[in-house]
């Protein structure tokens, strides 16, 4: 017994050992998750000052001190936040979010709004090809998240700006709040957004063609609307239907939803053979109505976000929430507002020493003080205000004076330096719990004009410079938009307006240098090119990869620099560039330069002779051949693809084109051109004899693009088959 004892002995010490090994690890990464937290608070709370630049540095150093901890993606969120919203660092912000959407985040919620992020930084710039790939994964990986919706959206805006309609019609129709029946708890859906209603029932797989299931929904104020649902997909097991709600008074059977802040809709449907097996069983779902507060500091026209506050002058609040339009009248709106001032050094040496002494404040981590630990803001007043519905549904806004001194007890008083923040306590929203919503500005002498927020005087000159680069690419983005839609002469007068702003900081950013004058130089760059000074915009290009050869920036002017000498049909050049780009290392745009250099060759092709054009039509099949092979990260694989089954067609190899066409259909439902690859299938197939497969391309090439060009094509060739497919009168 006593041996037996001896043997177990080191069997027990060595299971303590691990024991007390595993004990030491996690409690090692609960004190390194504790003391990264306190430093991403640090940097929030610099966000809050003002002091933007410190709060950067703060997050970055989370991920550099702290690599093994949780807290390190929240602090890469942060970043991209920042970059994308504030400083529309499109490139810098997506590198953010991909490393928080990595599968090492256990937070699903972090992953899928980093995944949607990442898909809005490619829409912002432009690419929309990897735009549709990582919104389809926000899709395919996160259903049940609310990024769905947003996904859906960025997808329809994208194919919009492409010219696709029926594809961006397709997908912004499922735009809107899901109703889901996993389960009995109450749903929610934002006041103004699409409601969305899915059932799932296994005999739907009998419904006939074009048969719906009607679906009533009743609101707590008074509508009723019937919802048609339609099966999805063929034997389908599922149903969708959805309705638009609205902000606004009761008016049963006019296919709008209205609804109030706080109503309740219940949705019904009648399951005609439950699992039971019992009819008719009546099924309900309550979905309740949300709002998402907004809370503004703003101008007298209520269209501007301002940073600062003049005294003597009326101060515009403006919070959005449709919770608390609760009737027809004018409903009102409870919020406070708090008046900050920074504290001075003996303040903050007082509270560091009574903190300490009080066993509230421990040591500081690493590379830290204890003052970074203390809130450089105390409270001087607070202010209970109300706010007053304006003539839009749930928008509420107060004028209220803002006065020097103290003076009157329940006006608003201030000095100049000190912080105002608009405070309102959001309950209902479309999250878990009540959410602070807050807007604050920064209290000056002086006049900021009562219209418009570019007449602030910014005293910092780098603050200043960057308020007016932003403004250039505001207006750049204007005349784009203006350009979209064929308005020439408006789109001028913005880019003008934009190249004024931009040349006048341009001698200051040259003295500062940096990141301003780089910076500086790529709006200068994009300006040039989008009003078509190609000579300006390529010396601009130039000048940026000179200076700043490192710039997250090179290959975007790489880019463009190709682009120019392709317009120029300087081929052999723009061939030349787009190929570097593709051997770039660490850049984005690798595909998008191989997938160039595949057009240029087609492009030369078509002006060659018929000699020279087989060759160069080989040499663009091969281009578009590495796309797929070695870039199948890209955006533009789904295109390359479709290219290179127009080259089997053309080298008349149609059973193999209608393999390509039939992978790109199936894997790349978001490639341009899908209606000239079902064209080109149905014919295809008719040489394959296959004309009833054929006309089925056809018609659907008819029902999803009826706006392509070679519609009224497909419209002829169908008319055709039908005459030589009908049975011999006798």
């Amino acid at each position: 017994m006593l041996r037996a004892a001896c043997h177990l002995l080191p069997f027990l010490l060595a299971c303590s050992a691990i024991s007390l090994a595993q004990t030491t690890i996690e409690r090692g990464s609960i004190v390194e998750d504790r003391a990264a937290r306190k430093l991403l608070q640090a940097g929030d709370a610099r966000l809050e000052v003002g002091e933007n630049e410190k709060a950067l540095e703060i997050w970055e150093s989370v991920i550099e001190r702290y690599p093994r901890s949780a807290i390190r993606f929240e602090a890469h969120l942060r970043l991209a936040d920042y970059l994308l919203k504030e400083q529309r660092e499109f490139d810098k912000a997506r590198v953010h979010f991909d490393a928080a959407a990595q599968e090492a985040n256990p937070n699903d919620e972090q992953r899928a709004y980093a995944f949607l992020n990442t898909g809005t930084c490619y829409y912002e710039a432009g690419r929309y090809g990897n735009c549709f790939k990582i919104m389809r994964q926000v899709i395919e990986y996160f259903p049940a998240s609310p990024q769905v919706n947003e996904a859906y959206y960025f997808i329809g805006l994208g194919h919009f700006k492409q010219g696709h309609y029926s594809r961006a019609i397709e997908a912004l129709e499922k735009v809107g709040t899901a109703l889901s029946d996993k389960d009995a708890k109450i749903e929610k859906v934002e006041a103004g957004k699409r409601l969305y209603i899915k059932i799932d029932d296994k005999d739907f797989a009998i419904l006939e063609p074009g048969e719906q299931i009607k679906v009533v929904c009743k609101t707590q104020s008074g509508d009723q609307e019937t919802v048609p649902c339609d099966a999805i997909g063929r034997n389908a097991k599922m149903t969708l239907g959805s309705i638009v709600t609205q902000l606004g008074n009761a008016s049963p059977g006019n296919g709008l939803l209205e609804v109030r802040g706080g109503d309740l809709i219940t949705v019904t449907y009648i399951d005609a053979h439950t699992a039971e097996k019992t009819f008719n069983a009546r099924r309900l779902k309550e979905v309740l109505v949300v709002g998402n507060g907004i809370a503004r500091i703003t101008d007298g026209s209520y269209q501007h976000d301002l940073q600062a506050a003049v005294l003597g002058k009326p101060l515009h609040l403006q919070i959005s929430d449709a919770d608390h339009d609760t009737s027809a009248g004018v409903d009102r709106l409870e919020a406070t507002i708090h008046v900050f001032q920074r504290k001075n050094s003996d303040e903050i040496d007082e509270e560091i020493a009574d903190r300490v002494a009080n066993g509230d404040l421990e040591e500081a981590p690493e590379g830290e003080t204890l003052k970074d630990q203390i809130d450089p803001l105390k409270l001087v007043r607070t202010l209970p205000i109300h706010l007053r519905e304006s003539s839009e549904s749930g928008i509420f806004r107060l004028a209220l004076p803002l006065q020097a001194g103290s003076g009157v007890p329940k006006a608003l008083h201030a000095e100049p330096g000190q912080i105002i923040r608009l405070v309102y306590l959001d309950k209902r929203h479309l999250g878990d719990g009540p959410h602070t919503r807050t807007a604050q500005a920064k209290v000056i002498e002086g006049n900021l004009g009562e219209m418009r927020v570019t007449r602030t005087e910014i005293p910092d000159q780098t603050l200043q410079l960057k308020t007016q680069l932003r403004t250039a690419s505001a207006l750049t983005q204007v005349g784009n938009h203006y350009q979209e839609f064929g308005l020439d002469e408006k789109a001028t007068l913005k880019y003008s307006e934009a190249l004024i702003v931009c040349e006048s900081i341009l001698g200051r950013t040259q003295k500062i240098g940096g990141k301003l004058l780089e910076e500086t130089y790529v709006q200068l760059w994009r300006i040039y090119f989008a009003m078509d000074e190609l000579n300006l915009a390529l010396a601009m290009s130039r000048r940026l990869q000179a200076e700043f050869p490192t710039s997250a920036f090179v290959d975007e002017a790489m880019l463009q620099q190709a682009h120019v000498e392709r317009k120029r049909e300087n081929f052999a050049r723009a061939i030349g560039l787009y190929s570097a780009i593709a051997k770039l290392p660490n850049s984005d745009l690798r595909g998008e330069g191989q997938f160039f250099v595949g057009e240029c060759y087609e492009e030369m092709a078509l002006k060659a002779t018929a000699d020279q054009a087989t060759r160069l039509f080989e040499q663009s099949f091969l281009a578009y051949q590495a796309v797929y092979e070695s870039f199948p990260e890209s955006g533009r694989v789904g295109n390359a693809v479709a290219k290179m089954a127009a080259f089997y067609y053309q080298k008349e190899d149609y059973a193999r084109a209608v393999d390509v066409f039939e992978n790109v259909l199936s894997d790349y439902p978001d490639a341009n051109f899908l209606d000239v690859i079902l064209f080109n299938y149905g014919r295809c197939l008719y040489k394959l004899d296959r004309k009833t497969e054929a006309r089925r391309r056809f018609d659907q090439l008819i029902d999803d693009y009826p706006e392509s060009e070679i519609a009224p094509e497909a419209k002829k060739i169908v008319e055709a088959l039908k005459k030589a497919t009908a049975p011999a009168t006798p």
